[in-house]
């Protein structure tokens, strides 16, 4: 799906000075400005997780990137007015601090919709250039640009900077005390992604699951430009290759001068951390608890060492190795250290995995669709034989339908359901009338359906919008009255039969427990007969409309 971020986050704790200087420089005033923008511009989608994504990274620079509270900015659905007002309050602080003779670091995050040229804001937009000359102009010696977007890359071209064949990286070794510094989520002709399972970006999450610790290859309780840098760009590349949008490719551009690694955040400063030994492989999924939002998703490999800087509180760690699923629970004390092996975990089954969302695309198990539509029946020779006796039939040529269907979804692509419906109802008429003595008789009848069906369908977009084909088969009911008030006749019977249907529909859900759908169907339900022999099909085309919650 459509998607961007441009966030620029660094966070520049007490360590980003020249490697061994003479004499400790004047702590620098840290301030970062992050946007969150889920509105959509023309053609777009909206987004789910732009905003947290912004929170998510506000948490970081707080926690380990020595930022504090109120001098970190979250905007929400800003409009270009709003932003760009936002930018010269900032570029106001920064000359007032330079004025001073005080240095400053500013980090720029920014997470919504974007096309090549410019950054969506809603209906408005600022072109990316402008972007630039803003950010380009501010007065701090270590200005921090991320972009998360889609085709974000379009505007991380510094002057003198050129992509290594590798990585679209330049080292900052022998870099890293003045300038500016660009990370987008994607290459200028690239789409960045959502995801459903993790409940954020995947570049964005990845990248804040390295400057928690995920990154420090070197172990220094340290991580670098460099090492939050490569780390988001393998494991975004790794998880969005797997998506049916494709690859995303993490793009750096540097202009930052000076002297030693740029540190972005101090994990070992952190009070509460979790330990992954040497020992350790697998995948493991970290979620915070009792919310169950996922902090982390990491690949672990043998021989790797490394510890995550979280925040006091309870885990649930979910554990994938040698074919088997586990689960663990941590409760994670102030200033505590923790070391997860694996041992003690419980086994758990894999549906109790995939409805928390450990899935790349979360499935909601379990759904209700109720709708409403039009139904253009078959006339045979049951309604013939009606004619034959005088009777006009008093309906239009279509009848009116409800139906309500629970469903269960076994993967992605298949489930199965139960749906009831109101198949049909019709009324005939005849005037038997005599003299003065006017007389009525009316003969009606309703079909019901139990349908068992089975569904199968392909997820498009991030699961939003799902084209799906369904089979089945069930009971029908049919119930006549035959009424002649003048005459005291008030005769009714029932039916039973079967039903035969197949339907093509669309589900959009624009969010994850409810939509809507559109369904066209055929069905064949014969389930009412005469005394004659004639049968009739309360079947045939229909059309409706509806709304699904799901859990």
């Amino acid at each position: 799906m459509t998607r961007l971020l441009a966030i620029a986050l660094l966070l520049l704790p007490a360590g980003f000075a020249p490697a061994a200087p003479e004499s400790p420089p004047a702590s620098p005033l840290k301030l970062a400005l992050l946007v969150g923008s889920n509105r959509p511009g023309p053609g777009q989608e909206e987004l789910r997780y732009a905003f947290a994504d912004a929170l998510r990274v506000a948490e970081v620079l707080q926690e380990l990137g020595g930022f504090a509270a109120n001098e970190v900015q979250t905007l929400h659905n800003p409009d270009r007015a709003k932003l760009l007002g936002a930018l010269s309050d900032v570029a106001r602080r920064l000359s007032q601090e330079r004025a001073r003779g005080n240095p400053a670091v500013f980090v720029f995050y920014y997470s919504g919709h974007a096309r090549a040229g410019s950054l969506n804001l809603g209906p408005e937009e600022i072109p990316l250039d402008e972007l630039r000359r803003e950010l380009l102009a501010l007065p701090a010696e270590v200005t921090l640009v991320v972009l998360d977007a889609c085709q974000s890359g379009a505007v991380s071209r510094l002057k003198g900077a050129s992509p290594a064949a590798d990585f679209s990286f330049n080292s900052v070794q022998g870099l890293g005390s003045s300038g500016v510094a660009i990370m987008a989520s994607s290459t200028g002709s690239e789409l960045s992604q959502e995801s459903e399972a993790l409940a954020s970006s995947f570049f964005t999450h990845h990248l804040t699951v390295g400057l928690r610790g995920a990154a420090d290859v070197d172990r220094d309780g340290r991580v670098t430009l460099s090492e939050a840098y490569r780390y988001a760009y393998h494991r975004t590349l790794a998880r969005t290759a797997e998506t049916a949008l494709g690859r995303q490719h993490v793009t750096l551009e540097n202009d930052i001068k000076g002297r030693g690694e740029l540190v972005l955040t101090e994990p070992e400063r952190s009070g509460s951390q979790v330990r992954f030994p040497e020992s350790l492989a697998g995948d493991i999924l970290v979620e915070r608890q009792p919310a169950g939002v996922i902090v982390a998703e990491i690949s672990k490999a043998a021989g790797q060492e490394f510890a995550l800087a979280l925040p006091a509180g309870d885990f649930s760690l979910l554990l994938r190795r040698d074919g088997g699923l586990f689960r663990c629970e941590l409760s994670l004390h102030p200033d505590s250290t923790l070391t997860f092996d694996g041992a003690g975990c419980r086994t758990v089954p894999v549906e109790e995995v995939t409805a928390k969302g450990a899935a790349e695309e979360a499935v909601n198990v379990f759904g209700f669709e109720l709708g409403a539509g039009v139904l253009f029946g078959r006339s045979d020779g049951y309604n013939r034989r009606l004619t034959d006796f005088g009777f006009d039939e008093g309906m239009f040529l279509f009848s009116p339908v409800v139906q309500a269907s629970l469903t269960w979804t076994g993967n992605r692509y298949l489930g199965l359901g139960l749906r009831f419906s109101l198949l049909e109802q019709n009324v005939y008429q005849r005037d038997v009338s005599s003299g003065s003595d006017s007389r009525q008789q009316e003969f009606s009848w309703e079909s019901y359906g139990l349908m068992l069906f089975a569904r199968g369908q392909l997820p498009l977009f991030s699961g939003w919008l799902v084209p799906y084909l369904e089979a089945g088969g069930g009971l029908a009911l049919g119930f006549t009255h035959y009424r002649d008030e003048a005459a005291g006749v008030d005769d009714d019977e029932s039916y039973a039969g079967f039903q035969l249907g197949c339907a093509a529909g669309l589900l959009v859900m624009p969010w994850r427990h409810f939509g809507f759908y559109g369904q066209v169907s055929y069905s064949y339900a014969r389930a009412i007969e005469n005394r004659l022999g004639d049968e009739h099909d309360s079947g045939g085309l229909l059309f409706a409309l509806g709304i699904r919650g799901a859990l």
